[in-house]
């Protein structure tokens, strides 16, 4: 069962008999980057992708596609995952040949693949070069996002300027709003903590303070009031409403859920049937 993307062999019937998608398979959404591109008349693109297996399973399968329709990569530029903060010339390297990219005038409109860590590393090769946005026109770009990109602000990336992407063009996954979720929302506080030790961890983060704990002294300053709001943090820290990664999630998790009660319930007629009683036995349904 799975809430994310997978590559088409990993979730092969044949391979995997039980493997069940929360998504939509990855194939509609190279079709419509293309139709996207060719719509607009874009037929020179940039290309930055995060390393990894996943990156070059993106490039193997969009490139033939690019090519067949008469569109040409200007450059391949990889993101790395993580900043190799060890070996500081890699990462200088990594920073200077991001910006190159970024710099290539002949370019007007580039591709992201990768998490929401790829797009902080292009916005913090662009403060590096213009930490005032004195310049900044000359990086606008037509940007084109992947779905497996979801914009959450965490850590240092919460003190960025993500204004740049403004106006981007995201690929997004199928969402509903559920009821009573943005209310659900709206009524927690830290008093749950105690309760779900889950919560502890998403309050500091959004809201960068430490609750107190009896045993560690902190400065003042560094204390969760009690009165903060989920409410009140930016989208970019906190979404409200249910995106398309949280949809998927929570259809797995009732996928689950489901499941169980239909393993209890099918013991408990058969203990019923074991005991003497009747079950009533009913034809095979679709899943819907």
């Amino acid at each position: 069962l799975t809430y994310g993307c997978f590559p088409p062999e990993e979730s092969d019937a044949d391979q995997f008999p039980s493997f069940f998608r929360m998504v939509p398979n990855d194939s509609h959404q190279y079709m419509g980057i293309i139709s996207l591109l060719k719509h607009f008349g874009w037929k020179w693109v940039g290309l930055f992708v995060v390393e990894g297996d996943s990156g070059e399973k993106f490039l193997q399968t969009l490139e033939p596609f690019l090519s067949e329709h008469g569109i040409c990569s200007a450059f391949t530029q990889k993101i790395p995952q993580v900043a190799h903060l060890d070996e500081l010339s890699v990462t200088i390297g990594a920073f200077f040949n991001i910006f190159l990219s970024l710099t290539d005038d002949k370019v007007n409109v580039c591709i992201i693949f990768g998490e929401s860590l790829a797009l902080a590393w292009i916005r913090i090769v662009i403060f590096l070069r213009d930490p005032e946005n004195k310049e900044s026109s000359s990086f606008r770009k037509v940007w084109i996002i992947t779905t497996q990109i979801d914009v959450v602000l965490i850590g240092i990336q919460r003190f960025l300027d993500f204004e740049l992407f403004q106006g981007s063009i995201f690929f997004t996954i199928h969402t509903e709003e559920l009821l009573g979720f943005n209310t659900f929302l709206q009524n927690i506080k830290p008093d749950r903590i105690d309760r779900d030790g889950f919560l502890k961890d998403v309050w500091e983060q959004a809201f960068d303070c430490t609750l107190p704990t009896p045993s560690v002294p902190l400065d003042s300053n560094e204390h969760c009031t009690g009165e903060e709001r989920l409410k009140s943090l930016p989208g970019a820290l906190f979404e409200m409403g249910m995106t398309g990664h949280s949809y998927s999630i929570y259809n797995a998790v009732y996928v689950v859920a489901h499941a169980l009660h239909a393993i209890v319930s099918t013991r408990l007629k058969q203990k019923t049937l074991m005991a003497g009683g009747k079950l009533d036995l009913q034809d095979w349904q679709p899943l819907k």
